[in-house]
């Protein structure tokens, strides 16, 4: 955000309890942090509240929410369609995170379940499983199918998606070895 926009944001938001002088500021520093990356709401009010009561603090908020720069829902489903195609995180760790950010659970869950109603959570784990597996290929061991399976969880996908996924994937002599604990 340029110097000329923070100010045209501060001068045609006038409000008669606050200051210029923290108006400027605030928005000041909304625009340098905004800048770098999204945030949601929560997250910054959070640093803003260190600059000024939470009066003033919602009145940039509200400002900034209604030149779309700060959109909470823009900002979930952005997050989550990261993490979940790029990343190769899970939804279950994709929802963790959001949460964390302090992002509403509605918007989360809203974000989560139109992403997979557009990209199913099975291509998803394939296509991390080949870039994961593209050096050492897929194991053929118990203790290797097993390691993998739980380095799976730990990034959020869910147990049956992964031991579908992993079924059409590994070996079908390894996989029926792995589950009948031979």
């Amino acid at each position: 955000m340029t110097e000329r926009f923070a100010h045209w944001l501060s001068d045609s938001f006038h409000i008669s309890y606050m200051t210029e002088a923290v108006s400027k500021k605030l928005m000041s520093r909304a625009g340098n942090l905004l800048r770098r990356r999204s945030y949601s709401r929560r997250e910054l009010a959070r640093k803003l509240l260190k600059l000024a009561d939470p009066i003033e603090v919602e009145a940039v908020l509200d400002r900034l929410e209604e030149v779309d720069l700060l959109n909470d829902s823009k900002y979930a489903y952005n997050l989550a369609i990261y993490r979940l195609r790029d990343c190769g995180w899970g939804p279950l760790r994709v929802r963790h995170a959001l949460l964390e950010r302090q992002v509403a659970a509605e918007l989360v869950e809203s974000a989560l379940n139109g992403i997979l109603q557009e990209h199913a959570e099975g291509p998803m784990l394939e296509g991390y499983l080949d870039r994961y597996c593209a050096k050492g290929g897929m194991p053929s061991d118990r203790k290797g199918i097993k390691r993998l399976l739980s380095h799976l969880q730990r990034r959020g996908f869910t147990h049956e998606v992964i031991h579908r996924t992993l079924r059409l994937k590994v070996d079908a002599k390894a996989w029926s070895s792995f589950e009948s604990g031979d």
